[in-house]
């Protein structure tokens, strides 16, 4: 698949579905949707492997711009979660579309690694998280975990949703920014460890970043994709 085509959209499971796949020829229904394209389980994991393929080689050969690896992020977080969707919710897998899904997952995570905009530092930060979601809003105090130039790890009591809008406040400074919910990981007590991707800021936590490893953020990430 072209580079073009494949992040041109995102990849999104939208529950159960009744058209055809769309790839010529095919028969089965569709399971999940890729860009434009609604595909069937097999073609599904087909453009997977050819996306995963094509990144891989973008970025072994380090023609990534900045934009374009920020289509590649968003893709692969939205690849990510699919798969493990299907990985949960389909009784019928045999073994090898299980093995198959769980090399995406995994080649999606090694890719995502590469592409790390930031190091991450821990750091436990009293914040306020503020959901204006109509109908379901709610606010609460917690802190974080791991902070980065472009986000933040941190636990939350409340119902959230991967892709959820969310206000976070520091509450010493009262500084706010916007964020989505890009990850999220149940905990015992029915709380969630979420990860934060601000969508417009410039260094919110005013910190120099060319000083801190990013130790900690490889072994938490590589906990969480093994779990």
């Amino acid at each position: 698949m072209a580079l073009g085509a494949s992040i041109g959209g995102s990849a999104s499971l939208k529950g159960q579905r009744t058209e055809p796949c769309s790839v010529h020829g095919c028969t089965r229904l569709s399971v999940a949707s890729l860009d434009i394209r609604v595909l069937c389980r097999e073609h599904f994991i087909m453009a997977c492997y050819n996306d995963l393929d094509e990144y891989g080689r973008l970025l072994e050969e380090s023609r990534y711009r900045d934009t374009t690896t920020e289509l590649v992020r968003r893709f692969l977080s939205d690849c990510t979660r699919q798969t493990a969707d299907l990985s949960s919710a389909a009784s019928d897998l045999d073994n090898l579309e299980r093995a198959r899904l769980l090399d995406i997952l995994l080649r999606a995570s090694d890719l995502s690694r590469q592409l790390r905009r930031s190091p991450r530092k821990v750091a436990t930060l009293p914040v306020g998280l503020t959901c204006d979601k109509l109908g379901h809003s709610w606010e609460e105090l917690t802190e974080t975990r791991v902070i980065s130039r472009f986000g933040a790890a941190l636990e939350c009591g409340n119902p959230i949703e991967l892709g959820d809008s969310l206000i976070l406040t520091r509450l010493d400074s009262k500084a706010e920014v916007r964020a989505r919910v890009a990850w999220r990981q149940p905990k015992p007590g029915g709380r969630c460890e979420i990860g934060l991707e601000f969508l417009h800021t410039d260094n919110f936590w005013g910190i120099d970043w060319s000083a801190v490893e990013p130790d900690f953020w490889e072994s938490t990430t590589s906990k969480r994709a093994a779990s």
